[in-house]
């Protein structure tokens, strides 16, 4: 069973990760963006898909964070967990 230290540290990579997408995630709805508006020259799609594009490239990693501080969460008994870990004591 995992203590509670390794799923702290598992979340704060997790939060290390998800924030080196986010900054990877604009950079990259931009090009993608840029590479849609060339080749339909219509600058309305423009918007909706630099931010779907962040989306897409961010969702993993988010995904990844949110079950990571989840876990250390419940293991530690914090946020929506504190009146369980009443519970159980």
């Amino acid at each position: 069973m995992d203590t509670e230290l390794e799923l702290k540290a598992a979340s704060e990579l997790a939060d290390a990760k998800l924030g080196v997408a986010e900054e990877l995630g604009w950079p990259i709805g931009l090009l993608v963006a840029t590479s849609v508006h060339l080749y339909l020259h219509n600058w309305w799609l423009t918007i909706p898909v630099t931010f779907a594009a962040y989306y897409a490239a961010t969702y993993k990693y988010r995904r990844e964070a949110k079950n990571a501080e989840d876990r250390y969460y419940r293991f530690a008994g914090l946020g929506k967990y504190v009146d369980q870990a009443k519970g159980d004591a």
